[in-house]
């Protein structure tokens, strides 16, 4: 008896499977699919990332080689295709682009224009270029449009925030605000994240710009 009831068991476990199976093993099948489609998929975009680098490193080494040869046309037009095409090698390219801009013609304004095809408060790349580009301007641009130009990046606890803020002192004591050039290379010297040349350099602006005291009795010379 008790062999009769297995067998009845198993035949009803395997009735209730099949209708199971029946009901529900398209989606097996189809999950079965996409497991292998997404398998297939990320092989293939993995192979394509891979051919596409290979491309845009070729590309890339091409361009450094004529730049290396001083053939600067060749340089632009391999540079600027690689900085204008979103990949992942587009913000060094827009470096490298603004490099032979400023060494084909000396051109200052293309060099700003290709840094700020990278340039973002992003990617460690990406504030790079905007501090490039920022020396660049400051070089006609008043304190308040650097200011401007770089937004919040001067209040970021970072290395390019210090340099950020050691470009803005040094704009503040070519204008003449002594005051408030003392007091942020006064911040280098303490602030967390400064790299070792800033603050040296900040040691060094403070040694040479006029306190207060003599910049005042300086203007009431002038003035009598």
């Amino acid at each position: 008896m008790a062999d009769i009831f297995e067998e009845v068991e198993e035949g009803l476990r395997q009735e209730k499977a099949a209708r199971l199976w029946k009901k529900y093993g398209v989606f097996a099948y189809i999950a079965a699919g996409l497991l292998i489609g997404g398998v297939a998929l990320n092989e293939y975009l993995q192979s394509q990332r891979s051919q596409n680098l290979e491309a845009q490193s070729a590309s890339f080494e091409q361009a450094d080689r004529a730049l290396a040869e001083e053939d600067y046309q060749t340089a632009t037009t391999g540079f600027g295709d690689l900085a204008q095409s979103g990949d992942e090698i587009a913000p060094l390219a827009a470096n490298f682009l603004a490099q032979t801009r400023l060494a084909g013609n000396a051109d200052r304004e293309a060099a700003i224009g290709a840094l700020e095809l990278a340039a973002n408060s992003e990617t460690p790349i990406g504030k790079m270029s905007l501090m490039k580009a920022a020396y660049l301007k400051s070089q006609t641009a008043s304190r308040a449009e650097l200011e401007a130009y770089l937004g919040t990046l001067p209040e970021e606890e970072s290395e390019f925030g210090a340099l950020a803020l050691e470009l803005i002192a040094s704009k503040a004591a070519q204008e003449g605000d002594t005051e408030y050039a003392r007091q942020v290379f006064n911040e280098l010297r303490f602030l967390a994240n400064v790299p070792e040349g800033v603050s040296q350099r900040a040691v060094r602006a403070l040694a040479v710009l006029p306190t207060q005291a003599v910049a005042t009795e300086d203007t009431e010379t002038v003035q009598d």
